[in-house]
């Protein structure tokens, strides 16, 4: 059997305001999945190759960005969260966010992208008059599953807060089993407590958020921020612990590719 290959990914990490200060939205993967099982996660998946369609290009401005993140990663990331849970990171004609009362005629848009045809979402959005929000999205890491597990994904991480009037949907498809709004902080208390599991990538940036007190001093803070791609090495950081293991576990220095 050969190497398994890598597969580029976006994952986009929802932030809302509450009361009680920022909160992050999670989702539960199912503990049968062929990835992660068990492990709550941001919204995202691995690329397709509709989203390098050259017709994104010509659908909406691309704005500067870090090397790393290509046209199709961001349309990944869109697109993505937008099935995962119904959060569609668009604006329209005017540049504004998209109108919470396009989403129920949306519906199917969404089904149909779940249903193996991601290639229809560039058509969708144009139908609608909206077009991808690349400016919501904010690059805030960069990591890639360690040499040695059965499936590899170079996945770039983004922030992005919840759009006005939007609500998180439950996926339909069966993917999810559950999501929640949740504390930075505490979502990281439960993991060390064992009551939930999350991946090094997304400890990781919870721990990032949790120093932060609103989204907007979040957004900040990363835009300000560099990122560096990380890439844990099984060998170092306790193979058979992974994917529950502890950040302290990956040295400075250990397993980064600038």
């Amino acid at each position: 059997m050969g190497l398994p290959s890598r597969r580029d990914a976006a994952t986009v990490a929802l932030l809302r305001d509450d009361s009680g200060g920022l909160e992050v939205l999670l989702l539960s993967r199912p503990a049968d999945s062929r990835f992660a099982p068990g492990a709550e996660v941001f919204p995202g998946g691995a690329v397709d190759p509709s989203d390098s369609h050259p017709g994104w290009r010509q659908l909406s401005w691309i704005p500067a960005r870090a090397t790393a993140v290509t046209t199709r990663i961001l349309v990944a990331g869109v697109r993505e969260t937008f099935e995962e849970c119904g959060v569609l990171l668009a604006r329209d004609g005017a540049g504004l966010h998209c109108p919470p009362e396009l989403l129920p005629g949306l519906a199917s848009l969404r089904l149909r992208i779940h249903g193996g045809h991601p290639e229809e979402f560039q058509a969708g959005l144009k139908r609608s008059g909206l077009r991808p929000a690349w400016e919501d999205l904010v690059f805030c890491a960069h990591w890639v599953t360690p040499s040695g597990m059965p499936r590899i994904f170079d996945t770039r991480f983004f922030l992005a807060s919840l759009p006005p009037g939007q609500e998180p949907d439950p996926d339909a498809g069966g993917e999810l089993t559950s999501m929640r709004w949740v504390a930075p902080g505490q979502a990281l208390r439960e993991a060390a407590e064992g009551l939930c599991l999350l991946l090094p990538p997304t400890r990781s940036v919870l721990a990032e958020l949790a120093a932060q007190a609103t989204v907007a001093a979040a957004l900040q803070s990363a835009r300000s921020g560099r990122v560096q791609r990380v890439r844990p090495k099984l060998a170092e950081i306790a193979a058979e612990r992974y994917p529950g293991l502890d950040l302290e576990a990956i040295q400075p220095g250990h397993g980064r590719e600038g």
